[in-house]
């Protein structure tokens, strides 16, 4: 198995992101105006946008919110912290942490192990992240249509090296160093071939001398020119993932609250209580189209096809397609509710108008005989 103990990180970082959905939509022009009002008062400036290779069509705003003392085991660690918002409602959290020259591969592994597992460290970071994530809010309230906090988030840990000590091709680094051990963050265990051959089955390269290991928690990214499009690239595919998570659980409430309000009405005031529910849904359903307009369009939108590879590889891994046909089906069966249920009150309706229909014509044939008996 390959140790690494050799093997040292002469330049790189570490980048943990914390995604939030933070409102349904969120307009990026005043965002951009917002930002340049505020200047430097709220210690936030505008960064340069990804480079023209990562083609959004509405590509996000970025903009740093300055840095933090990170506690990693007994020592402290200053992080660039940069926030990522996106029109549908995405918030991107990072932590950017540089690699101290000279940092060995067993040392590395040590951060991963921490960084991927329950720890005071991760506690801290969920907590700040959060904390940051509110400031923004608070800040953008403005730009942001029904804004709203999911309580869950998504997280992802980018190891992003420009140069390796003695690594000069990417078939070296990968002999050299255990790769899976450092994306599962697993310091200890001697991973069974089948975990290996798994994980590198995701692995992309584009030269000689670079590569892109995708798995769900994390990537390792060694990339010489420093230029940073593919970290954009898995960013963005994360977002995606936390989007269709939402709508997963947003849809499981629906149908639970539908289901309520059969039980719970169905004798009562039912027809008006269901039909702002449906209505609800039926907003709902619009909405997702959209946005699932939008994530099929945003395939053929990232300009450069060998970033697109990762970007169609890193939505397989995250396993997005899954939560797609999930929903899918959870709208389907809401459809399918929805119809039955209108149909149950259409009866009704029917019904109600029977019976009035009734009562009238009763009503012209007793009138005559009771003014004849009463009138006479």
């Amino acid at each position: 198995m390959q140790s690494g103990s050799n093997i040292a990180v002469k330049k790189g970082t570490i980048m943990i992101y914390r995604v939030f959905d933070i409102a349904e939509e969120v307009d990026l022009q005043k965002v951009e105006q917002s930002l340049r009002q505020t200047g430097g008062e709220a210690r936030l400036g505008l960064t340069a946008r990804s480079r023209n290779a990562v083609i959004v069509r509405n590509a996000p705003v970025r903009f740093s919110l300055g840095t933090e003392q990170l506690r990693m085991k007994e020592k402290f660690i200053t992080a660039d912290i940069v926030a990522t918002v996106w029109d549908y409602g995405a918030l991107s959290i990072a932590f950017q942490v540089p690699i101290q020259s000279g940092t060995s591969w067993r040392e590395l592994l040590s951060i991963a192990s921490i960084l991927n597992s329950p720890s005071e460290t991760i506690f801290d970071l969920d907590a700040l992240a959060r904390k940051k994530s509110h400031s923004v809010v608070e800040l953008l309230k403005d730009c942001l249509k029904r804004p709203a906090e999911w309580p869950a988030f998504e997280d992802y840990i980018i190891y992003f090296f420009e140069e390796i000590e003695g690594i000069i091709k990417t078939e070296d680094f990968i002999s050299a160093v255990n790769l899976p051990a450092l994306i599962l963050g697993d310091e200890e265990e001697d991973l069974a071939e089948s975990t290996r051959s798994g994980i590198l089955e995701n692995l992309f390269q584009y030269a000689e001398d670079d590569l892109v290991l995708v798995d769900w928690n994390s990537a390792v990214v060694l990339e010489p020119s420093g230029l940073r499009e593919i970290p954009d690239v898995l960013e963005f595919a994360l977002t995606h993932l936390l989007e269709v998570r939402y709508y997963d659980d947003l849809l499981d409430k629906r149908l639970a609250e539908l289901y309520d309000s059969v039980e719970a009405g169905r004798n009562k005031y039912f027809g008006r209580q269901f039909s702002l529910i449906s209505k609800d849904a039926n907003t709902r359903f619009i909405e997702f189209s959209e946005f699932m307009e939008r994530m099929g369009n945003s395939l053929k939108v990232v300009g450069d096809f060998y970033l697109a590879r990762i970007f169609r590889g890193a939505l397989r891994r995250f396993r997005v397609h899954d939560w797609q046909e999930n929903i899918t089906r959870k709208m389907n069966v809401l459809a399918q509710v929805s119809e039955l249920i209108q149909g149950e009150n259409n009866v009704r309706r029917s019904h109600l108008l029977e019976i009035i229909i009734i009562v009238l014509i009763l009503f012209e044939l007793l009138a005559p005989l009771a003014r004849s008996i009463y009138g006479g």
